[in-house]
């Protein structure tokens, strides 16, 4: 048997007060300073307010260079987005930036204010050398493909990170359009999969693009793609080949809300009303959300809990990369009473309320205050367990905490925007498990530097 493991202490609190705020928050976003390797040589972005575009370092011959980047950050005034756009600082320098800028894209002056000062604060405290900072109003509901175009244009970016959610019900994927147009690279932290699919449809032929980026979905794919194609190639010397009854099972767990903020709750009520895809026998079937209860042990920090069906892009991502023949995805918190109640509340809510963004994003602002008393109580930690085997009883298990959501979040979206500056992924737009060995590790080394907990373990 084969272990890796990095353990350390993990901030655990008492009881949940309200399962309405805890959920699938980490389906939807997913920071730590990573302890990372120094003198990474990456190459250089360039863009001008007329024509911004991507270049290859690789080609251009510029990487010894200083280095400069900005990064539009769309809903950069949310937690999430603010939480990316604090690790794009922090890791800066280990990638071998000398500066970068942070443009926070959203609707209103009062949270791009709220939000610039968590961002300094954040890094104040840790000693960070504080970027600039400024603020582009972009309203992804209201905005036109053109004006959002010439918007994003006129603020002269390196990098596109759509991090504005909630992602649920959304059918174009506008930001993606105008970087392609304007040949930007992009990362969004979170699609639905038609919406992945439709952004899969895309053609760019000068500019990468990766979708459902952030914690889980992202880094999740990533783990499951890295422990099943070490399956396939124990069991028949080839990565690319799927085994006999290969099967990934994806669990995730959650206290308290993470530190996640109204959006991010909201997007957990619309879930409720979304049937859990999953494939099996590689047929592909929607469940009901919340059921088809299994108990998971999440390592000795957490132990066992129980995690109940719910959407999660990932599954669709992975079947259409891997071909998997049999995936899930669950999701738990604590304690089970609370569960139960969240069980409850897709039974007895009318199904026309739980579609309802505006509804949505009332009950979870209204709730914000008992969601911060709650965080202060619990923690905020968050846990992946990912699972694969084959009907020869080879199987794998690759389980990473880390103390915080609204963090970890952070880091692994940044860590997407860092990978696709460096050069390797090739023009296009891609799912995470498209991308490269080289790619996938260099993104799952920068999320490992803030885990309490990074297991992979084999049976063979």
């Amino acid at each position: 048997m084969g272990t890796t493991k990095l353990s350390g202490t993990i901030r655990l609190g008492g009881l949940l007060l309200l399962i309405l705020n805890q959920s699938a928050i980490g389906y939807a976003f997913f920071g730590g300073v990573g302890r990372l390797a120094r003198g990474i040589v990456l190459g250089r972005l360039s863009s001008t307010a007329s024509s911004p575009g991507y270049q290859n370092s690789r080609a251009s011959g510029s990487a010894l260079h200083a280095k400069s980047a900005r990064f539009l950050v769309v809903g950069g005034t949310g937690r999430v987005g603010g939480s990316t756009a604090a690790y794009l600082a922090k890791l800066a320098d280990s990638e071998g930036y000398d500066s970068v800028t942070l443009i926070l894209g959203g609707r209103r002056r009062e949270s791009y204010e709220s939000s610039k000062s968590r961002i300094t604060s954040k890094l104040e405290s840790q000693k960070i050398p504080l970027p600039s900072i400024e603020f582009q109003r972009i309203n992804l509901d209201t905005d036109s493909q053109s004006s959002l175009t010439s918007t994003i244009s006129s603020c002269s970016p390196t990098c596109i990170i759509h991090t504005a959610g909630p992602f649920q019900q959304r059918t174009s994927p506008l930001l993606l359009k105008s970087s392609i147009s304007l040949n930007l690279p992009y990362v969004d932290v979170c699609d639905e999969p038609p919406l992945c699919s439709t952004s899969k449809s895309l053609t760019s032929k000068s500019s990468p693009a990766i979708v459902g980026a952030g914690i889980w979905p992202g880094c999740s794919a990533l783990m499951a793609t890295q422990v099943i194609r070490e399956l396939r190639e124990y069991e028949n010397g080839d990565s690319r080949i799927p085994v006999n009854g290969e099967s990934i099972d994806m669990s995730f767990y959650t206290a308290g809300t993470g530190n996640a903020g109204a959006t991010i709750v909201s997007a957990t009520f619309l879930l409720l009303c979304q049937k859990a895809l999953t494939f099996v026998n590689g047929v592909g079937i929607e469940k009901e959300p919340w059921e088809e209860k299994r108990t998971v042990n999440f390592g000795e920090k957490i132990g066992d809990k129980n995690v109940r069906l719910l959407d999660n892009p990932d599954i669709f991502t992975l079947r259409e990369s891997l071909g998997s023949s049999n995936i899930s995805s669950r999701f738990g918190t604590e304690p089970e009473l609370w569960n139960l109640l969240f069980g409850g509340m897709k039974r007895f809510i009318p199904r026309s309320f739980l579609e309802d963004k505006k509804f949505c994003q009332g009950l979870a602002i209204f709730s914000l205050p008992i969601i911060r008393i709650v965080d202060s109580l619990v923690g905020s930690t968050n846990a992946m367990h990912i699972s694969v085997k084959s009907d020869k009883n080879n199987s794998a298990t690759f389980t990473v905490i880390h103390d915080d959501l609204e963090e970890c979040v952070g880091l692994a979206t940044a860590s997407f925007a860092y990978e696709i500056l460096k050069g390797g992924v090739k023009p296009g737009v891609f799912y995470p498990s498209d991308l490269g060995e080289k790619e996938r590790r260099g993104i799952l080394e920068r999320v490992k530097g803030e885990a309490v907990l990074w297991d992979v373990t084999t049976s063979w």
